[in-house]
C-alpha cells in the first residue's frame, strides 16, 4: 500500500505493552512501515533497532502548537492527523494487539477514515456517560445531532493526514480549557464530534468496519476461544481479522482479571528480535516492566486519594 504506515502511541508508563503492539504489526503484517508517537523523553531504541521504526516526539515536529498543547493523556492521539510521516494510517493504542490481516479494512479509494462499528446501540445514558456532557453540549453545540449515530471508541482507527483544519482543533482546545468535562474520556467525546460533523459537512468520507474487539466488552471464556494460542505462536483463524483492544484491565503477565496470551506472546517476540533475549532472562525482564508499570499505577492511585482527603478537609 503506498504511503501507508501504522502508528502507535506511547508514553513512558505503557510503552512496555507497546512493543508488543510493534511485534504483533510484525508477526501479522510483515514489513509494514511502523511510527511511534511518543508523549515523552524516554528511549525507544530498542524498537528502532528491531524494527526500524519512525519517531514522532517533541523534538521534530512541524507544528509548535501541537508539541505545546497536544501532548498527554486525551489529546497525543490528534497530532498524528498534521504529523504523520505517512499520508494515510492505522494509529492504535499502546493495550491493542494486531490479529490478522486488518489491513484489508484501510480502503482509502472510498474512506479517509474508518472506525470501528459498536457492537451494540448507545443508550443517551451511555452518551452521557462516555462521550458529551449532553445539557452543556447541546447548548454550545445546537446544530450537531448526536441522536442514532455509531459513537466509538477512538484506540483503532484508519485515517488520512491533513483531513481536518488545524484551526478546527485548536478550537477544539480552547473550548477544552475554558469547559474541560464536557467532553468526556479525553479524546473519544471531541473526535467523534469531529469525525461525524465533517461526514454531516461532507467534508470527509467516513466508513466503519468491526475492525476493534474491546476485551472488556465479552467474558473472559469468548476472549481466550476466540483469539486461542498454539504452542509456538497464534493460531489465527480465517476471516478473525481485528485489533484486541484491553480497554480495562491491562495485559501484564501476572494479572487474573484479563486474557493475556497474545499480549504476552508479542512482549517476548518483542525482547527476542531486539537482541535475541529468551527463556528465564527474558521473563526476568518482563517482570521488571510489569512491576514499575504497577508501582507507577499503585502510586498514582495513593496520590490520587491522598489529594480526595485533603480536598474534602
Amino acid at each position: 500500500m503506498e504511503d501507508f504506515g501504522i502508528i502507535v502511541i506511547c508514553c513512558d508508563q505503557d510503552y512496555l505493552f507497546a512493543k508488543g503492539v510493534c511485534a504483533s504489526i510484525r508477526h501479522f503484517l510483515g514489513d509494514v512501515p511502523i511510527c511511534l508517537l511518543v508523549d515523552g523523553t524516554f528511549s525507544v531504541a530498542d524498537m528502532q533497532k528491531a524494527y526500524d521504526v519512525k519517531v514522532i516526539n517533541s523534538e521534530n515536529m512541524k507544528y509548535d502548537v501541537l508539541r505545546k498543547r497536544s501532548f498527554g493523556w486525551g489529546t497525543t492521539r490528534m497530532i498524528a492527523f498534521w504529523e504523520s510521516p505517512f499520508k494515510h494510517f492505522l494509529i492504535v493504542d499502546s493495550d491493542v494487539a494486531i490479529w490478522g490481516n486488518v489491513l484489508k479494512y484501510a480502503n482509502f479509494d472510498n474512506y479517509d477514515i474508518i472506525i470501528d462499528r459498536p457492537c451494540y446501540p448507545y443508550t443517551r445514558e451511555m452518551i452521557q456517560e462516555y462521550f458529551f456532557d449532553l445539557p452543556v453540549f447541546e447548548k454550545d453545540y445546537p446544530d450537531f445531532q448526536w441522536q442514532d449515530r455509531s459513537f466509538v471508541c477512538p484506540a483503532v482507527l484508519f485515517g488520512t493526514r491533513d483531513i481536518f483544519p488545524l484551526e478546527d482543533y485548536i478550537a477544539i482546545l480552547d473550548y477544552l480549557k475554558e469547559k474541560p468535562n464536557v467532553f468526556k474520556y479525553g479524546d473519544m467525546g471531541f473526535i467523534n464530534y469531529m469525525m461525524f460533523r465533517a461526514a454531516d459537512e461532507g467534508k470527509l468520507r467516513l466508513g466503519q468496519e468491526d475492525i476493534q474487539y474491546i476485551a472488556v466488552d465479552f467474558p473472559q471464556e469468548d476472549f481466550q476461544k476466540r483469539f486461542p494460542m498454539g504452542e509456538t505462536e497464534p493460531i489465527a483463524k480465517e476471516g478473525n481479522d481485528i485489533v484486541i483492544h484491553w480497554a480495562g484491565p491491562k495485559p501484564t503477565l501476572s494479572t487474573s482479571k484479563t486474557y493475556t496470551d497474545p499480549m504476552n506472546f508479542f512482549r517476548r517476540k518483542a525482547l527476542k528480535d531486539t537482541n535475541g533475549t529468551t527463556g528465564l532472562p527474558a521473563e526476568a525482564l518482563l517482570q521488571v516492566e510489569d512491576f514499575k508499570r504497577n508501582f507507577y499505577v499503585y502510586n498514582k492511585k495513593v496520590r490520587k486519594k491522598l489529594g480526595n482527603l485533603v480536598g474534602a478537609k
